[in-house]
């Protein structure tokens, strides 16, 4: 990627790691957390993006979607300086006390926004709490590139239904907590990107059309159906203890044609951890085991052609942690294997640290390490239109490191400076690709090169007598490539000279304003910028357009029961993609009601 000087004017709020590369545990900008329930985490993201913008991690600010919650209160940062990791800023904005919730908008595109929940069970040591969110857009978008022999291909209809269920249930008892819990996703889309062809395909294609060579029409379908089950004791137990089970089962509709089935996945992960206070002082020490179990079906296909494996991933981390009160500091170590083909030990280090250096004013360190485990349900989250003909290896993190400053200057205003390193063996990125055996025309496939990744960046917030909030981050991320006994880069692949971190921003802007100019209005301005991207194209590095989003909310709370709001979407007009081929939404608008009861 032809690397451009921008200067980014970015002075910042929090701390932690950014962007990695591999996005490993993808909570991104878009997801939406609800007023009434603090767990609640869903993952389908806006049906007005189509597709996916890149996951943010820490540091971000935490502002609650205004069209998800009337509520956007500044809060004081200095209360975080306590806490670890320090990753976290704790800006806890309150929430509406009744037990239900139902959020409903709709606009161009034909996109519907929804969200319902209920607490069923409410008291001081039961809470039930039942679910429900959708997404969904049928509108034509337009391509970005103007193809001549293909005139009348200008649009093509993009679709998305993503839903999510699920019903947690928690209860308090004298020394812990339990928890149980289901969830059911579903997710149907077409694969609309303009289709990849092979050059006597395209010659062939002029005189019948793109349809007859790539199916853009039907639905592809993603199902997820998770449970689990958990018990820990309360915090400040002398010996302490979680114990956590989950299973996941993911299956998609298709494979690489509609007469064959898709791949299914089960995945059990189990979590325990044990530790005990030492002394009358804030330590701990203690030792987590946590193992990732993966059993994989491919109907007519012998799985372990295609490269997938039954295997287990297993982690130890030993640990002690001490607590001061102006410090606060955890040294451990990550023991990790992942069986199959390249079974092998290797470790990193669990590391994190914070102290007061003065007054509102704290220097953090974190280092850690972990296996990404790249499974089936994990790539959809992160790009639905990956295609699993061919299995993704798991990565190796050995790597992750972090030290910032972060200060609260006045109370209202606050930043944070930050760099990090990362070291990842097997590490992904998504690149278009098309097998001529294939009747969908528009896939995304893994390279997996290992990867060094430098970022740096810096954050500010500011808020002005609970009227306006501003906040601004910038984030550089440079990496360089390597290669070991396990890396894949598919045949079809760069070469590692010329690998770069494909989809990927090398620069990445947040920048977000709130103001309330009358007590029941609030208008809320967002913006994205993702610069200096490339994807590997027919052998050669191509260029993606620069993404930039920016999006005006206003709502208007009559009560606390009702409100109303509107969206504008894609003020800048921008044409822009995120996966070649697929563009994103033109500029668009939404309007909605809000109901808590």
């Amino acid at each position: 990627m032809k690397a451009n000087k921008i200067q980014i004017l970015t002075i910042v709020v929090l701390s932690g790691v950014s962007l990695s590369v591999e996005a490993q545990e993808p909570d991104s900008r878009l997801n939406r957390e609800m007023t009434l329930e603090r767990e609640y985490d869903p993952t389908v993201q806006d049906a007005s993006k189509v597709n996916r913008l890149p996951e943010v991690k820490d540091p971000e600010v935490t502002r609650r979607s205004i069209d998800y919650s009337p509520f956007t209160v500044p809060a004081d940062p200095e209360k975080d300086f306590t806490v670890l990791p320090s990753g976290s800023i704790l800006t806890e904005i309150p929430y509406n006390k009744r037990r239900g919730y139902f959020h409903f908008g709709g606009g161009m595109f034909m996109n519907l926004n929804g969200d319902a929940g209920y607490h069923i069970l409410d008291t001081g040591k039961d809470l039930l709490n039942l679910y429900l969110s959708h997404r969904s857009t049928n509108g034509e978008v337009e391509y970005l590139n103007q193809y001549p022999a293909y005139p009348q291909e200008g649009k093509q209809k993009a679709v998305l239904n993503d839903n999510l269920a699920g019903l947690g249930f928690r209860h308090q008892f004298t020394g812990s907590v339990l928890r149980l819990g289901a969830e059911y996703g579903y997710t149907a889309f077409n694969y609309y990107g303009w289709p990849l062809l092979t050059s006597s395909q395209m010659a062939s294609s002029v005189w019948h059309g793109l349809d007859s060579l790539a199916n853009r029409t039907d639905r592809q379908a993603n199902q997820t159906v998770r449970g689990y089950a958990g018990i820990r004791s309360n915090r400040n137990a002398k010996i302490g203890y979680t114990a956590d089970i989950d299973w996941t089962h993911f299956s998609q509709k298709y494979g690489r044609t509609k007469e064959v089935k898709g791949l299914s996945e089960d995945r059990i992960t189990g979590l325990l951890d044990l530790n005990v206070r030492l002394g009358e002082k804030e330590q701990r020490a203690g030792l987590t085991a946590r193992l990732n179990y993966f059993n994989y079906v491919y109907p007519f296909i012998r799985v372990d052609s295609l490269g997938y494996r039954n295997y287990l991933e297993t982690t130890l981390t030993p640990y002690y942690r001490i607590d001061g009160e102006t410090w606060h500091v955890k040294l451990g170590a990550n023991v990790m294997l992942i069986t199959g083909d390249s079974s092998r030990l290797f470790v990193s280090p669990n590391i994190a640290a914070e102290m007061q250096i003065a007054n509102r004013t704290v220097f953090y360190v974190n280092a850690g390490g972990e296996i990404g485990s790249n499974d089936a349900a994990g790539l959809a989250h992160r790009n639905r239109y990956i295609d699993y003909f061919s299995a993704t290896l798991p990565s190796r993190t050995w790597l992750d490191a972090t030290a910032g400053i972060r200060s609260g200057v006045t109370r209202d205003f606050w930043l944070s400076v930050f760099a990090g390193y990362k070291i990842i063996e097997n590490a992904v990125f998504f690149v278009p690709y098309r097998n001529d055996l294939s009747e969908f025309g528009n896939y995304s496939t893994a390279l997996q090169p290992d990867a060094a990744v430098f970022d740096v960046g810096a954050m500010l917030k500011y808020s002005y007598r609970g009227q306006v909030d501003v906040s601004l981050k910038g984030v550089y991320h440079n990496a360089s490539f390597s290669s070991s006994g396990d890396n894949d880069t598919r045949t079809f692949g760069p070469r590692l000279e010329e690998m770069l971190p494909f989809g990927f921003p090398e620069v990445e802007i947040n920048a977000g304003l709130t103001v309330k100019p009358v007590q029941p209005l609030t208008l809320a301005l967002d913006y994205y910028l993702g610069a200096n991207r490339c994807t590997w194209l027919y052998g050669e590095i191509a260029g993606l357009n620069n993404l930039n989003d920016l999006n005006l909310t206003a709502s208007w709370n009559f009560n606390d029961t009702f409100g109303v709001y509107a969206k504008l979407n894609n003020l800048l007009f921008q044409k822009q993609e995120l996966w070649y081929g697929y563009p994103m939404q033109s500029f668009n608008a939404m309007a909605g009601i809000n109901i808590n009861f």
